[in-house]
């Protein structure tokens, strides 16, 4: 496939063999109990791997063709990103780059900078890809077992959005990626008429994680979930694109 080896990446090589990462940084380094937070405890990681089944009846249809990449649909107009609250922490970074490897599961979390009297921040964004999870490069070509693919995510500032690359890398539909986002930092004002009420919490009924492929395609609604009470959202992946949180 003339991948490069997973050895040049930015991580150090002694950490490859390691199956989960913490991010600091923007470097991948392995987890260990002191850089995990209680928090991402939370998230019902098993759960994710149910969604590959599943696709929510609101919303353009997902679509997918062999390849894992979007059919085009319908364009959806009206969509309303989640922006960071005014006090929300920063991010400890807004961009990862790792290598990951078909035979290998690979995790990434970021968090946000610790607030006063913390050691951790509170999570923010996490991304599996299950072992035997990826299945074609960015040119399409299927992955053997050691290939790997160089993968970077790019996290918006302002808004719950992330944007995964390269475009054409695609994943298994047993074995999909999945994205869990942690939305208790995000305005509390979702309609954005300058009051917090029942208008706000229907809106919250209503989130979602919308993707499109590139930034002038159609936003499409994934089959995604929540966990109201602990604030999170996560859907299973086929493809990159850039994902949002949105009603």
């Amino acid at each position: 496939m003339g991948q490069p080896r997973a050895e040049d990446a930015r991580a150090p090589a002694q950490y490859a063999d390691s199956p989960l990462f913490k991010l600091r940084g923007g470097v991948l380094m392995p987890l260990t109990p002191s850089l995990t937070s209680r928090a991402w405890l939370a998230v019902p990681v098993a759960a994710l791997l149910l969604l590959a089944g599943c696709q929510d009846a609101a919303g353009p249809a997902l679509e997918l063709n062999a390849h894992g990449a979007w059919n085009s649909p319908a364009p959806y107009t009206g969509l309303h990103i989640l922006q960071q609250a005014p006090t929300a922490p920063a991010l400890e970074t807004y961009e990862v780059s790792f290598w990951a490897r078909r035979d290998r599961a690979s995790t990434v979390i970021v968090n946000y900078q610790p607030g006063e009297g913390e050691s951790v921040g509170r999570p923010f964004l996490r991304f599996d890809i299950p072992r035997d999870g990826l299945t074609f490069s960015p040119d399409l070509q299927q992955l053997q077992r050691r290939d790997s693919v160089y993968i970077t995510l790019t996290i918006d500032p302002q808004t719950l959005s992330v944007d995964f690359a390269p475009s054409g890398v695609a994943f298994s539909r047993r074995h999909p990626a999945t994205l869990a986002i942690w939305y208790g930092n995000a305005d509390p004002d979702l309609n954005g008429d300058g009051i917090v009420d029942a208008v706000d919490q229907a809106c919250l009924e209503q989130l979602a994680i919308w993707g499109r492929p590139e930034s002038l395609a159609p936003w499409l609604k994934t089959a995604s979930q929540t966990e109201a009470g602990q604030q999170w959202i996560w859907a299973a992946l086929f493809h990159f694109s850039e994902y949002a949180v949105s009603w």
